[in-house]
């Protein structure tokens, strides 16, 4: 009647496991051994120079962007000053 197989008890290792040829830790070693003698691939180094390329150019171009606004400000403000000390309204312009 029930559902679930019976638990195993600790220790118990069943044929198949003992069977096998590799244990767990011996084929998770290889799989480390193989990633690490692995080359890297071309495309990997050319993906992260694309992303340090994109970087630099977004990091620019806010640069640029915080500037333009900074003479921007700069601009209104000037002319605000002026149009006082002439005693112009500047919304009237």
């Amino acid at each position: 009647m029930a559902c679930h197989p019976p638990r195993r008890r600790s220790g118990h290792v069943d044929r198949l496991t003992a069977s096998d040829a590799f244990s767990h830790e011996t084929v998770f070693a290889h799989l480390r051994l193989a990633a690490m003698k692995r080359e890297r691939e071309p495309s990997s180094k050319a993906y992260r120079q694309d992303r340090f390329e994109n970087t630099e150019r977004a990091a620019k171009e806010t640069i640029e962007a915080e500037q333009r606004a900074c003479r921007e400000k700069t601009r209104r403000l000037k002319e605000l000053r002026l149009a006082q000390q002439s005693g112009q309204d500047p919304a009237t312009k």
